[in-house]
């Protein structure tokens, strides 16, 4: 496995660099300003329904009794919640996250994160958790793929 996918280079370690990304290409002048005040007031709501899911769901895992972590051995398959709506809330809830940040700053370049945080996490992350839980959980998991999407 290659380096930058091991601990500590997990989601959320992918999840602050876009932050620290996305502020400092906030500085970059002349800029146009997209979202202004109050619209850009709407970028905590997302913040804070992004970062709730993702708390949310770790308490999930936990009662189930089964890890959080990427790469680890998975020892039940959740699909209540909001496992419903998306086979990865968690990263879903980053991606609202930054999406919120990007409206709270403002201008053009910080959006640009998003998308390749979203393409990182994709490749390096869900794709192989998908392959583990589909080789755990089977039938069960390939049925489950078949009624909820990766993302939204």
């Amino acid at each position: 496995m290659k380096e930058f996918l091991k601990p500590p280079f997990v989601p959320p370690f992918w999840l602050l660099l876009a932050v620290i990304a996305m502020v400092s290409l906030d500085q970059v002048q002349g800029q146009a300003v997209w979202i202004r005040a109050p619209y850009s007031h709407v970028g905590w709501v997302l913040i804070g329904a992004g970062l709730s899911v993702a708390f949310y769901v770790d308490l999930i895992f936990k009662r189930k009794g089964t890890t959080i972590l990427p790469f680890r051995q998975s020892s039940a398959l959740v699909t209540t919640g909001p496992f419903r709506i998306s086979r990865n809330p968690i990263y879903v809830g980053m991606a609202a996250a930054l999406l919120g940040l990007s409206m709270m700053l403002g201008t053009a370049w910080p959006f640009g994160a998003v998308p390749i945080f979203v393409w990182v996490i994709d490749r390096y992350f869900i794709r192989r958790e998908e392959a583990m839980l589909e080789t755990a959980f089977g039938a069960d998991y390939r049925e489950y793929k078949t009624r909820v999407r990766r993302w939204i």
